[in-house]
């Protein structure tokens, strides 16, 4: 009796070793930062298929477009959470986003106003 206990404890902890395990490989999602001024903002429309979206042109000329989801953060100068309806033509941003898996999409994570654009009257 106290050998068949034995062998069932025994077996329990082996099973696990011999189980066919499927291993799901890690995705790490790695995010970048791109600081510009803002060149245009497209607002959403559902019906059409438009998703929210501006563009972002920095020093050098690069123009990015990126994706804006609901739930990302804005934040202004001094760090205070702000909504996207701050967000105007010229402003400086710093745009923190990921890329998706085929590499043809940029969706902003979280988006800094460092300075307003200046309107003149």
């Amino acid at each position: 009796m106290r050998r068949m206990i034995i062998g069932c404890v025994f077996s329990l902890f082996l099973t696990p070793c011999f189980a066919e395990r499927e291993t799901i490989p890690a995705t790490i999602l790695q995010s970048q930062a791109f600081k510009g001024q803002v060149k245009e903002i497209i607002l959403p429309d559902p019906v059409k298929g438009i998703k929210h979206e501006i563009s972002v042109v920095n020093d050098r000329g690069v123009k990015m477009n990126f994706i804006l989801l609901s739930g990302i953060g804005v934040y202004g100068p001094n760090w205070e959470v702000l909504s996207l309806k701050k967000l105007k033509l010229q402003d400086s941003v710093l745009i923190e986003y990921t890329t998706n898996k085929k590499g043809d999409e940029n969706r902003a994570i979280s988006l800094m106003i460092m300075s307003y654009s200046v309107k003149e009257n």
